[in-house]
């Protein structure tokens, strides 16, 4: 019968691999009962695409069992004419009518070789001043082994980058200037320390006259020295030998602290009768002295100004008067009354520094001021003399 060599020709197709459409297209058109038609089953749709099914396999292969009827019926059908229904042709298949032909045998192609990198866009490398020529980027191969195991991607060699200059080393105009900064800062320093231990020499040297009043020295602006005690508005007393090198305030009526009487000064030195006074080095250059400092405005007839401020003045005995007009004229003094008056000046002297600095007697301050210059007159010292009167003046007489 047709039906069986169309079955027989179906297996023979499976069992060679040969497509069916060779076999059935050997066998002529069976004929079909019109009660039963055989309706050609969907053709299998694969999901892989069509470049990755082996190539073995071109068409769908249907496993269709052959018809089980009445032999009555099937004679009966036999003379009967075909219906318009046939299974001799096969279903139009889902791939495109011409398969490719079947690849060689080989291992697969790796996932995603056929997808084409993008070609890269060529970098402009920078340009440098002295480097060599940028080289060419390098592509990645298009079509990759088949030993590869991932994607390809593009290589770009960038070029060398300039190396970076060092930075320049200070020149020797900044080595300079900062050696010779640090060198002044240092020859400052040291300028400083040695002229504050030159006020210090100073001062020490007039306390050790009088240890108990308070002395401070300090180098002005202009470059002098100023040499002040706060007794009586920076008047020094007598019988204290006055540094060459330094300079004295002029006789005027003050107000503050030792401090304020300095005024203003650069470096200054001081000492109060709660320090250390050191001894004397004997091994050190003696200070030179001078009556020069002591120099002041002259008062006009010292003589007779002296005569007339120790005329019935309290607190004076009455040699001072005496001594005062003999002194003026010059008709001489005995040595006897000069001894006199150095009692009566170093009395006066322990009544004042004994009430300092807390309660000083300006009254006695003023006597001490007016025997100072008979006793300087006396010497024949008219710098002194005029020194001493000067402050009393201004002490007494002023504003």
């Amino acid at each position: 019968m047709p039906s069986n060599n169309l079955v027989q020709s179906f297996e023979h197709g499976l069992q060679s691999g040969a497509p069916i459409s060779s076999g059935l297209n050997a066998v002529p058109p069976p004929a079909m009962s019109p009660v039963e038609p055989q309706a050609p089953a969907a053709p299998a749709i694969s999901d892989v695409p069509p470049s990755t099914v082996p190539s073995a396999v071109n068409a769908p292969v249907f496993d269709v069992p052959p018809a089980t009827t009445d032999p009555m019926m099937g004679t009966a059908h036999a003379t009967a004419e075909p219906g318009p229904a046939y299974l001799a042709s096969p279903a139009a298949p889902a791939t495109p009518a011409a398969a490719p032909p079947p690849a060689p045998a080989g291992p697969l192609p790796t996932y995603g070789a056929d997808i084409r990198p993008p070609t890269p866009t060529a970098v402009s490398p920078p340009t440098a001043p002295a480097g060599p020529p940028a080289a060419a980027p390098a592509s990645a191969p298009v079509n990759p082994s088949a030993g590869s195991s991932g994607l390809a991607q593009p290589v770009i060699r960038q070029p060398p980058a300039a190396p970076t200059a060092a930075p320049t080393p200070a020149g020797i105009g900044e080595q300079a200037v900062v050696a010779t900064a640090g060198g002044a800062a240092a020859g400052a320093a040291s300028a400083q320390s040695t002229a504050q231990a030159r006020l210090q020499r100073l001062v020490d040297f007039v306390a050790r006259q009088e240890p108990r009043l308070r002395w401070a020295a300090g180098d002005r602006p202009d470059g002098t020295t100023v040499l002040v005690t706060d007794l009586a508005s920076g008047w020094i007393p007598p019988d204290i030998e006055i540094p060459a090198a330094v300079q004295l305030l002029d006789p005027a009526r003050r107000r503050g602290d030792i401090e304020t009487l300095l005024g203003e000064v650069t470096v200054t030195a001081g000492y109060t009768p709660v320090h250390y006074l050191p001894p004397a080095d004997d091994d050190t250059e003696p200070i030179p002295t001078s009556p020069r400092p002591r120099q002041g405005p002259v008062v006009d007839e010292l003589g007779w100004e002296l005569g007339q401020a120790t005329k019935w003045r309290d607190g004076l005995p009455r040699l001072a008067h005496t001594l005062a007009k003999a002194a003026s004229s010059g008709t001489g003094v005995l040595e006897s009354e000069i001894e006199l008056l150095r009692e009566q000046l170093a009395s006066i002297r322990e009544r004042v520094l004994n009430t300092y600095p807390d309660d000083v007697d300006a009254a006695a301050v003023a006597n001490w001021q007016l025997l100072a210059s008979i006793d300087a007159l006396a010497a024949a010292d008219k710098l002194g003399a005029n020194y001493h009167f000067a402050w009393f003046q201004a002490l007494n007489h002023g504003p």
